[in-house]
């Protein structure tokens, strides 16, 4: 049986605040208006996982809705397809699973592979009452 086909729901373009030319498929938080730049904290916001590689200053294409793939952090616990996830402190995917944690998708396959990229389908905004 074949994997679900990459369809991107939404994409948007934001400015890149730093250099993300190497974090191509990881977590991005708003810096400031119409501005992005990597998640740094386990508990930012998630706007979206970036597409691109851009360069400071440079158009950063942002998927905000839809299936995307996501670099894992591999360290943390076993990401397993159908868990939450949501952001580290480097904008890798990694397991959600605590009252109050921010998770920005759906995991739809698993792995514990740092570096590993992982296909989520993203649900942007979910904080988990569990």
């Amino acid at each position: 049986m074949a994997g679900a086909t990459e369809v991107g729901v939404l994409d948007l373009t934001f400015t890149a605040e730093n250099d993300l030319s190497a974090k191509q498929f990881y977590a991005v938080e708003l810096s400031a208006a119409d501005q992005v730049d990597l998640c740094d904290g386990a508990t930012d916001t998630v706007i979206g996982i970036l597409q691109n590689k851009p360069t400071a200053g440079q158009a950063a294409t942002v998927r905000v809705l839809g299936k995307t793939k996501w670099v894992c952090d591999g360290n943390a616990a076993a990401i397993v397809a159908g868990y939450w996830v949501g952001t580290d402190a480097s904008g890798q995917a990694v397991r959600k699973s605590t009252d109050k944690d921010k998770s920005a998708g759906i995991a739809l396959r698993g792995s514990t592979t740092a570096g590993d990229v992982i296909d989520v389908l993203l649900t942007p905004g979910c904080t988990l009452s569990v």
